[in-house]
């Protein structure tokens, strides 16, 4: 019986190691169409172990330098005090060729280290085909505390980071540049990240990497990315993570995003300048992204803060989009995945660049994703398939596509698609706007998700569209079988709801549609208003519903010129040409574009994508482990019989 006990329990044994296989396969393997699944997280894979590396140039681990773990043994420990419990790095002056290469290692909760006055920069010297785990500057992991100031950190290659605070750690960053300089020619054959296709972005490497339950916080300080991205979190665990950005710039030069909110991730914006070619800032589930102006920075934050107080305002500018927000739906499981994410802004401005381009031609995957970039591109806000909280209060926005919100269906194999009835289940769109004055359509084309809209003391000259299921499947009709195209099964409409508030304006600028309509006493709509065909005059506080039509011909006053900008000489104009520093700055004319049906495929069709199943095959793992112990008590008990 032992001999069997034996016998069975390594049978499952192997059973188990081929499901881990394939989970790992799944993790590495893109869904059929090409738009895969990132391992740790939509943000991002982040490198195997989700833990600072064992060995570096210097190592600390519970507050001491861990000679034994480092490549050159005590090589650089002149540049290494400890005074009263922390250990100071100051002058140090590092530098590598080696792909796989790490600078400054931090672990332990014993840990409290500053990096002064330091300078690390690790190269590529010979070609890497990604196999090798890329190295960083700075890792820390496990309750250790960081501080970098007056410093520059700059990492080349795919697939590396410059800052990658693991765990519990916390990382403050002050008056330092930090910088991923993207891919070379030593790292061509590195595989771009699995978030590049679903995400819809481009570029290698990641400037800043927060994951776990970090803290990190950006005083004065610059961090710029090639592509993909600059301020970036990713996988929160327990409470979520939090990331500062105090008077930072976040860039994203050629593409990607300047940060990323993911799933239970928090970032707070304090009169900072987010600037992406393709994508200023994106949400994921129940990310959260807040900003404000530096004034708003409590005494707690400015405590951590080593250079002078600021005076100015937060801008997020996107060649693409200022602000998108998606909710990944791996499994294809609709309803249950349905989640909401949260941003929030006040003094804050908001808008897209003409000026700002992209170096990724999106046709390389398909015509007609080529066409679905196209068709989003220079919308304020782009909310994909996802509920979602925005409360903007004080805010600028500008948009050279002349659509201030947009929501549509996602445009990945991740897409929430819901079923018929879910959506009197789910969170609205819920978009409030406070003591503005705003010029731009609000744009609702995801027919499976109701948008509300509330305007208190604001002022919105513009066109509000409640789309449909057909309006939608027609603008896609000759690009095939995509993703973003679901069936013909959905058998209802979800619009806006729209509240005029007390002192609020709607200068109706062409043609609108509504699912309801409310006006406050004191609010106006300048517009024809018609309800199932009927006109009204809307009676204040009287919700009318059924099919409201809103026609007007205001045409909003031009914005005055303050200067003249000078055209841009090249066809790709740099991130820094476009970004505003300070406060909001007069933003370059913007460039037009048409909003129009894109363009048709003629050559192949989309092929259909597969959802991930990596949650599955950890549920199959659980299952077996649970009947492996089973047989063994069963075996047990026979024995003892």
């Amino acid at each position: 019986m032992k001999t069997k006990m034996i016998k069975l329990l390594a049978l499952l044994l192997c059973m188990l190691l081929c499901f881990g296989n394939l989970a790992l396969a799944a993790d590495m393997m893109p869904p059929d169409g090409g738009m895969g699944e990132p391992p740790g997280g939509f943000g991002g894979g982040p490198p195997p172990g989700d833990a600072a590396p064992s060995e570096g140039a210097i190592m600390i681990v519970d507050g001491l330098e861990d000679t034994a773990s480092e490549y050159d043994p005590g090589a650089y420990s002149d540049k290494i005090s400890v005074e009263d419990g922390t250990v100071t790095i100051r002058d140090l002056e590092l530098s590598s060729d080696d792909y796989t290469f790490n600078g400054v290692t931090v672990t332990g909760p014993d840990s409290l280290v500053r990096l002064e006055k330091s300078n690390i920069y690790l190269g590529v010297g010979k070609p890497t085909d990604g196999s090798e785990t890329g190295g960083n500057a700075l890792n820390l992991d496990n309750g250790a505390r960081v501080y970098v100031s007056d410093s520059e950190l700059v990492v080349d290659g795919a697939a590396r980071y410059v800052t990658a605070a693991y765990n519990d750690a916390t990382l403050i960053v002050n008056n330092s540049r930090v910088e991923s300089t993207g891919s070379n020619e030593n790292t061509a054959d590195v595989a771009e990240p699995f978030s590049n296709e679903a995400l819809l972005i481009s570029g290698t490497a990641r400037a800043n990497f927060s994951i776990g339950a970090t803290k990190t916080y950006y005083f004065n300080s610059v961090c710029t990315a090639e592509g993909w991205a600059a301020l970036s979190t990713d996988s929160a665990t327990g409470n979520g993570l939090d990331l500062y950005a105090y008077n930072t710039e976040g860039i994203a030069e050629n593409g990607g995003y300047s940060t990323y909110a993911d799933t239970n991730c928090r970032v707070w914006l304090y009169g900072s300048r987010l600037t992406a070619a393709e994508i200023g800032c994106i949400i994921s589930k129940s990310g959260q992204i807040h900003a404000y102006d530096a004034g708003a920075a409590d005494e707690e934050l400015l405590s951590l803060n080593e250079g002078e107080t600021a005076d100015c305002n937060t801008s997020i500018i996107g060649g693409r989009n200022a602000v998108m927000i998606h909710a990944p739906d791996m499994m294809g499981e609709g309803l249950r995945a349905a989640d909401c994410g949260t941003f929030e802004a006040e003094n804050t401005y908001l808008g897209t660049s003409g000026d700002l381009k992209s170096t990724k031609d999106y046709n390389d995957y398909s015509e007609a994703v080529g066409a679905y970039v196209d068709y989003v591109s220079g919308s304020v806000f782009l909310i994909r398939s996802t509920s979602a909280n925005i409360n903007l209060s004080q805010v600028q926005m500008e948009s050279y596509n002349g659509t201030l919100i947009h929501s549509v269906l996602n445009a990945d194999s991740m897409g929430n698609f819901l079923a018929a009835g879910d959506a009197e289940q789910i969170s609205p769109i819920a978009v409030t706007m406070t003591d503005m004055d705003v010029s731009g359509d609000i744009r609702h084309e995801d027919y499976q998700r109701i948008m509300n809209v509330d305007l208190e003391n604001t002022t919105l000259s513009g066109n509000i569209v409640s789309g449909t299921m057909e309006s939608w499947n027609e603008t896609w009709k000759d690009f095939g079988e995509v993703n973003w195209v679901v069936d013909e099964s959905f058998d209802a409409s979800y619009g806006v709801n729209l509240t005029v508030g007390k002192d609020s304006v709607w200068n109706v600028t062409g043609e609108s549609s509504l699912a309801s309509l409310t006006v406050a006493e004191g609010g106006t709509v300048n517009g024809e208003v018609t309800v199932d065909g009927e006109v009204v005059e809307p009676v204040p506080g009287e919700t009318y519903t059924g099919v409201i039509l809103v026609s007007g011909d205001y045409v909003p006053e031009e914005p005055e010129v303050v200067e003249e900008v000078e055209p841009v000489p090249e066809e790709t104009a740099s991130v820094e040409e476009a970004a505003p520093s300070g406060d909001i700055m007069e933003e370059a004319q913007p460039t037009e574009e048409t909003t129009s049906a894109p363009a048709a495929e003629t050559e192949s069709e989309e092929p259909e994508a597969n959802s991930g199943s990596t949650t599955a095959v950890v549920i199959v793992i659980v299952v077996l482990v649970a009947v492996c112990a089973a047989a063994a008590v069963i075996l047990v008990r026979k024995k003892r019989k």
